[in-house]
């Protein structure tokens, strides 16, 4: 009976982990970034919004996360929780696996998404995160000249730039579904 190396027990084990380490984790959690609206006290004055991030599904596959988002694009309403609110606009809808990666994001447009388009490297994830930066930058400048809706808008223009980030396990497989439903 032949005998196996500890060196290549350890090489196979090493090769192991390393697969399942790489090994997209489900289900697959779909979150949606917006702001809800909650009325005012005195009703003269109208409503006022807070930033608020909703859960909404769970699938089992990247294709049934994709539909699921462009499923609640299409609603009119989308469930908070919150029996206070009066309404909830959906700003970035983020598809994360059971790790807390991030797998995709598309922001809404009208009664559709547009997909974030994941950086293809390390390097352009560099580049994604210095942009948001600069913008979020921005919008604590516009907030210290209370220009608040300019500062909201900022950061939601850099949590969509970072809906870019894929982590890389998932880069590949996400590029490929988000052709598939193309």
């Amino acid at each position: 009976m032949p005998t196996i190396s500890t060196a290549t027990v350890d090489a196979r084990t090493s090769h192991a982990i390393a697969a399942l380490a790489g090994t997209p984790k489900f289900p697959l959690r779909i979150t949606c970034l917006g702001e809800i609206y909650y009325p005012e006290d005195e009703p003269t004055y109208g409503s006022y919004t807070v930033a608020h991030t909703a859960e909404l599904d769970q699938c089992d596959t990247l294709d049934q996360a994709i539909a699921a988002v462009e499923r609640f694009a299409k609603q009119d309403r989308i469930e908070t929780g919150e029996d206070d609110a009066i309404g909830f606009q959906p700003r970035l809808f983020i598809v994360k696996d059971d790790e807390q990666h991030q797998v995709l994001a598309a922001e809404p447009r009208g009664r559709s998404v547009r997909w974030c388009d994941p950086v293809a490297s390390d390097g352009e994830a560099r580049l994604v995160v210095h942009e948001a930066s600069k913008l979020r930058g921005q919008a604590s400048l516009e907030a210290g000249w209370d220009n608040h809706s300019t500062a909201r808008s900022l950061r939601f223009a850099a949590s969509v730039l970072e809906g870019r980030l894929v982590h890389p396990d998932w880069r590949q497989a996400a590029r490929t579904a988000l052709l598939k439903s193309a």
